[in-house]
């Protein structure tokens, strides 16, 4: 369980990350922090700071949908 502030808000996109995996990115109550959840098993959430993504995610991240 997250604190309140890393809380999922809103659906922001879908990404294609390393290995096959896919990720559905949430805004939080954060504005350092997006909420990360795996398709494939949605036990796996991880907060990941704004500030530590890549170009490529940031890219996705602004069309909704992507490849990163």
């Amino acid at each position: 369980m997250f604190p309140p502030e890393l809380q999922v808000k809103q659906l922001v996109a879908e990404v294609d990350g390393e290995h096959g995996f896919r990720w559905r990115v949430y805004l939080t109550g954060s504005d350092q922090f997006y909420l990360f959840e795996c398709v494939q098993n949605a036990n796996i959430r991880m907060p990941v700071r704004k500030a530590n993504l890549t170009d490529p995610v940031r890219e996705a991240l602004a069309h909704g949908v992507g490849h990163a």
